[in-house]
């Protein structure tokens, strides 16, 4: 296991470069609280910090206790951090109204048909989203950017493709087509983003989980399909720790051997990432101020 030492090197930008911070676990494992204290870290470290997420579930405002929309926003009451939330759903409308728009007049209506089921594939949706993140990324306002919410090695490998998912799609539908001089520079700012995420000196994959048998599991057959694309996980965050000075009934000092083990396991399972321990705290972690004051704690 790496040396916690390394971890402030994992979350800050090398000198003249960017940085990109990637969240991602099962549901329920404290995902958004980790990117939001982190983002906050950063915000206070001094970098231009946009926090972004494209859970439906997540809930970057309630955390920062700020509101957050769907445009960019300020986040009044620290400096350098902005945040929004990109609605996957909104994106997916989107993208496939778009798509849809550009093929009306150049193709019949059972060929649009053809299409549009395509569009409606489980991935497209994520895609949609994750588009979002390529055009921020793209603009370099930013000196870290936090992402709540990772994107699969699946989609991954389809951005990989050798032209954007809307010509994969035609070409499925039985089109040939050639690609415009837009879809070319479209393609090279995605495939110069990718190459970013694949790069650890820009970017760092992260996996929250709680130590239990199904995080654990999950996450590792996350991380696996990701290092199918050439990313690997850097980054582990134990969540939830009972804190050993609490265990001191049955029940918790139970419950805290239990998590002891799962922790050796966290640590055998991702030897190769360093490993940041994170307790288990007495009160709701909710505001600038405490989470301010937990990113001091943990990224010491």
């Amino acid at each position: 296991m790496k040396q916690s030492s390394n971890i402030k090197e994992l979350i800050l930008p090398k000198e003249g470069l960017h940085k990109n911070i990637f969240f991602s676990g099962k549901g329920g494992v404290g995902k958004t609280v980790m990117a939001c204290i982190t983002a906050v870290k950063t915000a206070k470290e001094g970098y231009k910090t946009l926090l972004l997420t494209t859970d439906p579930a997540a809930h970057i405002g309630k955390v920062l206790d700020k509101p957050i929309g769907d445009e960019v926003t300020k986040v009044e009451g620290i400096d350098n951090l902005y945040a929004a939330k990109i609605d996957p759903k909104v994106a997916f409308e989107e993208y496939k109204n778009n798509i849809l728009e550009d093929a009306k007049g150049k193709f019949n209506e059972d060929t649009i048909l053809t299409m549009e089921e395509e569009l409606n594939s489980p991935c497209t949706e994520e895609m949609a989203a994750f588009q979002k993140f390529i055009s921020y990324a793209s603009e370099e306002k930013y000196d870290v950017i936090v992402f709540d919410t990772a994107p699969t090695g699946h989609t991954l490998r389809l951005l990989e493709l050798p032209m954007d998912w809307s010509k994969q799609i035609q070409m499925k539908a039985g089109l040939s087509t050639e690609i415009s001089q837009e879809d070319r520079k479209e393609k090279e700012k995605f495939d110069k983003v990718i190459a970013l995420m694949k790069d650890k000196n820009v970017t760092t994959f992260s996996f929250v989980m709680y130590p239990e048998k199904t995080p654990i599991i999950e996450a590792y057959r996350a991380s696996e399909e990701l290092k199918t694309v050439g990313i690997k996980t850097q980054l582990v965050v134990s969540n939830l720790i009972i804190p050993k000075e609490e265990a001191n009934t049955s029940f918790f000092k139970n419950r805290r051997h239990m998590q002891e083990k799962y922790l050796r396991e966290i640590e055998s399972t991702f030897n190769e990432a360093s490993i940041l321990k994170v307790p288990m705290f007495n009160k709701e972690i909710k505001g600038l101020d405490i989470l301010i004051d937990i990113a001091e704690k943990i990224y010491q």
